[in-house]
């Protein structure tokens, strides 16, 4: 019988978000508050980002071949993205540069709703196919998409195009990340045949972190901003 769950799949999930809200705390220390120890740290870590935001939607793109309804997960999380948009924006009253204009969740609310509309297309071609494409396509964009010219178009600067015009704290265009996320749905495609240790829960603690990722991504940066507001407090009364 095909197992339910596949909780290695969710301690990764698990352990890219514990990553991403380390790698979160160490901006909002170094920059937003002027530690430089921290701004150090963070800017060390920086090639590790890419990896860490990888890791995330490539397996949401597997997540998507087991979701009843990707059109509904899809719509819920524009949503909640748009809810994010307005909440950042509404940060500018406090002095605080953090606005999000299309960041994980919208690019992942996208990618699901771009999957649900190419599905049928997709489910026609061999698993390995799609993965060698996306693969390559992921690598060749990530390359060329840097390298276009600037534009002032906020539509372009969605795609991937680089802009100067526009200004997003967390920014995950659709090109090239679409394409690992398009990737992940390939390999998702092999899902009755994932080996039976992926079934195995190992880290329970990385598995609960996995299974609300959504949550812990809107939760940390409030918490984060809200500990270092009171440690700032406490050290300026101390």
């Amino acid at each position: 019988m095909q197992p339910q769950r596949y909780h290695t799949l969710d301690e990764l999930r698990g352990l890219a978000v514990a990553a991403m809200v380390c790698y979160h705390a160490l901006f909002l220390w170094g920059f937003e508050f002027g530690l430089q120890p921290w701004a150090r740290w963070f800017t060390a870590a920086m090639p590790v980002q890419p990896f860490i935001a990888g890791t995330f939607i490539f397996l949401c793109g597997i997540s998507c071949r087991f979701s009843r309804s990707n059109t509904k997960r899809g719509l819920i999380l524009a949503g909640i993205a748009m809810g994010v948009t307005a909440v950042t924006f509404s940060l500018r009253l406090f002095g605080m540069q953090l606005e999000i204009l299309f960041g994980v969740l919208h690019f992942l609310a996208a990618a699901i709703l771009l999957f649900a509309l190419l599905r049928r297309v997709l489910d026609k071609l061999p698993a390995w196919l799609q993965l060698a494409c996306f693969g390559v396509l992921f690598v060749v964009a990530r390359m060329v998409m840097p390298m276009l010219p600037h534009t002032r178009s906020l539509v372009l600067f969605i795609v991937g195009v680089p802009s100067t015009a526009w200004f997003t704290a967390d920014y995950f265009p659709l090109l090239p990340w679409v394409f690992l996320f398009l990737a992940g749905t390939a390999v998702g495609l092999w899902r009755e045949r994932f080996p039976e240790w992926l079934a195995k829960p190992r880290c329970r603690p990385l598995a609960w972190l996995g299974r609300r990722a959504i949550w812990v991504y809107l939760a940390h940066q409030p918490v984060l901003m809200g500990l270092i507001l009171l440690w700032q407090f406490i050290m300026e009364r101390g």
